[in-house]
Formats: C-alpha cells, sequence, structure tokens
C-alpha cells in the first residue's frame, strides 16, 4: 500500500457506490508487484460502510477481499469491469517505473456484495505485457456489451 486516506467520493464514482458526491470514501493506492517488478497499480475508493474495516488491515495484507470474507464473513459477490487502454500518467509511471505516455491496460470495476450493496469501485493500471484477459462467449450465452468509451456502461 502506497497510502490510505478518507477523502469525498468524486461525482463519477458516486453513482458506482451509491452515494453521493462528496461523501467520506477510503481511498486506497496500491502497487502490486511479479519476482519484485511493479505491474499493477490499483485506486481504490471504499464505501464508507466498509473502510473502517478496509482501513485496519496491515499495509502487506495480500487480499483484502478475503481478509474481509475471513474477518468480516463479506463476500464480494458481484463485479462489473470495463476494460480500455490509456496512456500512463505522471503518478503510473512513477509508481510503475515506465515513461510517461506507456500504453497501459486499464480495468474500471464496481463490486457488490451478493445483495448488490457497493464495496468498492477501482481504477487498475496494468504495465504493458504482464496480464491476459480471457473471455468465452457463444451465441447461447454472451456476457459481453458493447459500451461508449465516453459513458460505461451505457451500451452502445
Amino acid at each position: 500500500v502506497v497510502r490510505a486516506r478518507w477523502d469525498t467520493a468524486r461525482p463519477e464514482e458516486a453513482p458506482q457506490l451509491r452515494t453521493e458526491p462528496g461523501a467520506p470514501v477510503l481511498r486506497v493506492l496500491r502497487v502490486r508487484t511479479l519476482d519484485g517488478a511493479p505491474v499493477l497499480l490499483e485506486r481504490t475508493a471504499y464505501a464508507e460502510w466498509i473502510g473502517p474495516a478496509v482501513y485496519e488491515l496491515p499495509a502487506d495484507c495480500p487480499s483484502v477481499t478475503q481478509r474481509l470474507h475471513d474477518d468480516h464473513g463479506l463476500a464480494l459477490a458481484h463485479g462489473e469491469h470495463h476494460i480500455d487502454a490509456v496512456a500512463a500518467g505522471t503518478e503510473d509511471a512513477e509508481q510503475l517505473r515506465l515513461r510517461r505516455g506507456a500504453p497501459l491496460l486499464r480495468v474500471r470495476r464496481t463490486t457488490t456484495t451478493a445483495e448488490g450493496r457497493p464495496v468498492e469501485t477501482a481504477d487498475d493500471r496494468y504495465s504493458p505485457g504482464s496480464v491476459v484477459f480471457t473471455v468465452r462467449n457463444s451465441t447461447w450465452t454472451n456476457p459481453l456489451t458493447r459500451t461508449s468509451p465516453a459513458e460505461p456502461g451505457k451500451r452502445a
């Protein structure tokens, strides 16, 4: 964990957390590594109701999701992921040890409980060559939808 601090929900993330802009959220910036090399920068905003439990976790906790389940019985049951490519900004480049403007795979996600209560919304950025996403689909079951890049979640 690079930093964890209480902040306020931004206008673009408040709807995902089903709260109002300006409501308290726990904001966590975390770097994930493989073989000692930084490959993932996670920017997560946790809903106010679960933030205190996350804040108390040690900085080297390998899985927030697993600890929330083990310590509080909380299952993160559903997630919506929006995947696109972006250029590394200054903080991305510093934390991932890349040049500014380097291509990154971005995954924006919102995770909820089985009842649909929002737990977190996040912006994860992966270094080039560090991850592969595989999606299986068929004519009978297709989990994919096409959305506008400007409005993730709004069907094109």
